[in-house]
């Protein structure tokens, strides 16, 4: 069981990771694509009239970063798109339910992992003020190991639980 629980654990945490990323790629598809694929020369806008990919020369290695690109531009800023084709298309299902399973299942883990990481850095901040904070102490009178004498109080029984009691 508790492999199964160490294997889902891995499990969401790439994912969630795998979402934050996919979400960071289209961002920076938007802010830093044009000037990256618009001025390198191998890459132009797809003729596309309603959506907006970009197309590169095969030979370039820009081309594996704009398909990269256009896949993050899929799942996330056209998925809309995708999802109301499917509505009237039969066929665009194939493509809508992947993208929809991205999300139902990205955008939880990604909060998880999220919250995960933000309550370790305010453990460990909180970690280091309180090492900070509190000076050097006498060791805690309650702290200290208890002697085999003091510890012997309690007197052994002969039987046990209420076997050998009389009623």
């Amino acid at each position: 069981m508790r492999r199964l629980k160490d294997y889902l654990r891995f499990l969401v945490w790439n994912v969630g990771l795998g979402y934050i990323a996919l979400w960071l790629m289209t961002f920076w598809t938007l802010d830093y694509g044009g000037a990256v694929f618009g001025n390198s020369g191998a890459c132009q806008p797809a003729d596309a009239k309603v959506l907006f990919y970009w197309t590169c020369d095969p030979a370039s290695p820009l081309s594996i970063l704009a398909a990269v690109a256009n896949t993050a531009l899929t799942i996330t800023v056209w998925a809309p798109v995708y999802v109301a084709a499917a509505t009237v298309e039969p066929t665009a299902v194939v493509l809508a339910l992947p993208i929809m399973l991205t999300h139902a299942l990205g955008l939880p883990a990604a909060l998880l992992v999220i919250i995960r990481l933000m309550s370790g850095s305010f453990a460990i901040r909180r970690r280091l003020l309180r090492k900070k904070s509190s000076p050097p102490s006498a060791p805690n009178v309650s702290a200290r190991p208890v002697s085999r004498r003091a510890a012997r109080l309690v007197k052994p029984r002969a039987f046990f639980g209420l076997r050998g009691m009389e009623h």
